[in-house]
């Protein structure tokens, strides 16, 4: 099936491969727990998946979404399949869709029963430190698949661009991720504030981040010391518990606060319950099951800084500062892409915030999200995809059954 022209006048029908979340009504994209402490208390969810999948429809232009769940055995009916051969083309948000570890035969056998173009809409490698193993036989036969369906593969930065070139996909186009560009403005224009002037101050967590557990502590105690400090949850189980225990959302609660406690003591988060950094998350820590909920928070800040690569760029996509702690070559390489200021967290054994603060270059940043906004821009419309950069977002166009 030929994809449709950005200037045909017909808005293309779509297919998302693997949403994170739903959309819910004018809010946009909530996690599956939204809406339901209970389950939210059992459930680990990353939102920060949910504002890539967010962001990608406020961009995209179109008349309809169909949402792909492939399960574990790849067996689609044909009814389905035929409903797919409709659409004008599937994209797979933007993920780290390369690794050694991936296991996406079910979803290339349902797309090999396909003929529509399949674009990766920002996707990243996830490697460790020095390590050229990027693919395994899975993942290599998966994103041959997407780059013969697609004109270019766009992908987060040189280092995933690396990893496609090493297994024969040439047709690549660095822009970052979709979040970066959620509100489709060419431009961003960021206030400059000193650390001193600094009044509220948004925290990203991250806690499972290995080998980086005692300084996000350390980080944490002492911001929360010197700024009005917000903790954001992107979806951490024991800390969901924490909060919709503490706001009693939850039955039990008592108990869900001490397991929740006990857990994390067990982990050497923290040093059981007189713990300051417990005190911390029971006036200051937020969870979210929306992103129009966390980017509203994130809006009412004055700076932000912590370990989500996701949450710390919701802020600067709304023109809040942000300043990044880097802690594997995922979050390197996308600073780099950006141009966003960064702390390597890796060499901050004597690190002052205020001053990796008031020497942060966010001057790059704005030059750099113009070219890569170009970049992004060329990369929709070499792929058939219409948009909606440079025009302001309009609402969200509920999913098809």
């Amino acid at each position: 099936m030929s994809q449709v022209s950005p200037t045909s006048g017909r808005k293309p029908r779509i297919g998302v491969l693997m949403p994170a979340g739903r959309i819910e009504g004018n809010i946009g994209v909530v996690t599956h727990t939204y809406g339901a402490p209970e389950k939210a208390k059992t459930l680990f969810t990353n939102i920060g998946d949910c504002f890539v999948y967010d962001s990608s429809l406020r961009i995209l232009d179109y008349s309809e979404l169909f949402p792909i769940y492939v399960p574990a055995d790849g067996n689609l009916s044909e009814t389905q399949i035929e409903k797919i051969n409709q659409l004008d083309y599937i994209f797979l948000r933007g993920s780290n869709y390369i690794n050694a570890n991936g296991q996406w035969d079910p979803i290339t056998a349902v797309l090999e029963k396909t003929n529509v173009p399949v674009i990766a809409f920002g996707i990243g490698v996830q490697v460790p430190d020095n390590s050229e193993n990027y693919v395994n036989e899975s993942t290599k036969r998966f994103l041959q698949l997407i780059a013969d369906r697609s004109t270019t593969v766009g992908v987060r930065g040189n280092l995933s661009k690396k990893a496609l070139n090493s297994i024969g996909i040439k047709n690549v186009r660095i822009f970052g991720c979709p979040t970066a560009f959620r509100h489709c403005k060419p431009e961003l224009k960021l206030p400059r504030i000193e650390a001193s002037a600094i009044n509220r101050l948004g925290f990203t967590l991250r806690r499972k981040t290995h080998g980086f557990q005692t300084l996000q502590r350390y980080m944490l105690r002492t911001l929360a010391e010197r700024y009005d400090t917000e903790i954001l949850c992107a979806g951490e189980l024991e800390e969901k518990q924490i909060y919709y225990a503490r706001t009693k959302q939850v039955e039990n609660d008592d108990q869900v606060m001490k397991d929740a406690v006990q857990k994390l003591t067990a982990e050497k988060w923290l040093f059981g319950g007189k713990d300051p950094l417990l005190d911390l998350y029971k006036s200051s820590l937020s969870v979210f099951e929306s992103v129009a909920d966390f980017e509203k928070a994130e809006q009412s800040l004055d700076a932000v800084t912590g370990f989500r690569l996701h949450g710390n760029l919701l802020a600067l996509a709304n023109e809040v500062p942000a300043l990044y702690v880097t802690y594997d070559t995922r979050t390197r390489e996308f600073v780099k892409t950006l141009g966003i200021p960064y702390i390597d967290g890796r060499y901050m054994d004597k690190f002052s915030f205020e001053e990796a603060w008031d020497n942060a270059d966010f001057d790059l940043f704005e030059k750099t999200y113009q070219q890569r906004f170009g970049e992004l821009k060329k990369f929709l419309e070499e792929n058939s995809m219409a948009h909606r950069l440079g025009r302001v977002p309009t609402p969200y166009v509920a999913e098809a059954a």
